[in-house]
């Protein structure tokens, strides 16, 4: 096992606990979940599930590269609380209550993360070099590659708040973070790979964009024909992250899977 560093993996290991942490938000939506205390809970599984996970997809050292992930998590939560005009807005008019939701998210993701990726190498030690858990992974880093992109253009390209964006505006965010999203994630595992998992990890890349358009569906409360408009993007996102994972394997993961 390579136990050096991977930058690819530190990339994939983001959008996992990225979307481990979303996929929880998922969950507690669904199950119209109200308490902070069992809201954070929850964060932190899903941190936690993100970070085993993690540990299983890195080429490299099983715990650093979820560690920074984590971190680099808990900065985009940050930063769209700082660096969106509705997170400004937010830390003027609640401060106290908004430091305290930011420093409990980020304690949640930190901390479900480390102990995730410590205990999923303590448990199974060496990646598996089948391609099969790669559909998981593909999965949970797509859906978290999908909406992390999404909230870094917000904060990157839009200067308005998300109440005056227009329908077009949406509507290109969205199509920005999925294509990014898939192509980006399909890059990072293909990268860090230690076996070619092409088919794995197109269709795992088409269930993590209908997982991204459930979680839109629900934050928006409109579940009205979203099951079509999952199928088409879903479609997309398959053939993205196959594009993606191909060029990831031809140029670093293939030379290095020795």
């Amino acid at each position: 096992m390579n136990n050096g560093f991977s930058f690819a993996s530190v990339i994939l290991s983001y959008f996992l606990v990225g979307g481990g942490m979303f996929a929880a938000t998922l969950v507690a939506g669904y199950l119209e979940i109200t308490s902070e205390a069992v809201l954070y809970g929850l964060l932190a599984a899903g941190a936690f599930v993100g970070g085993f996970v993690a540990a299983r997809a890195s080429r490299g050292s099983t715990i650093l590269e979820p560690a920074i992930g984590a971190v680099a998590v808990v900065a985009t939560i940050v930063g769209l609380a700082a660096g969106t005009p509705f997170g400004k807005l937010i830390w003027h008019s609640a401060q106290d209550e908004t430091m305290r939701f930011v420093g409990a998210v980020s304690a949640a993701g930190v901390v479900g993360a480390l102990l995730g990726a410590f205990l999923s190498e303590k448990a199974l030690g060496e990646a598996t070099r089948s391609s099969i858990p790669w559909f998981l992974y593909s999965a949970l880093s797509s859906f978290g590659a999908c909406l992390l992109i999404t909230l870094l253009g917000s904060i990157v390209m839009l200067n308005d708040s998300v109440a005056a964006r227009t329908t077009n505006e949406q509507g290109a965010m969205v199509l920005i973070g999925i294509g990014a999203g898939c192509l980006i994630s399909g890059l990072a595992i293909g990268a860090s790979a230690r076996v070619r998992p092409l088919i794995a990890a197109a269709l795992g890349g088409g269930v993590g964009v209908a997982g991204y358009f459930a979680l839109l569906a629900r934050a928006q409360g409109d579940s009205k024909d979203v099951l079509g408009v999952m199928l088409v993007f879903g479609i997309g996102g398959v053939i993205v992250t196959l594009i993606g994972t191909a060029l990831g394997w031809s140029t670093v993961g293939r030379r290095t899977a020795a």
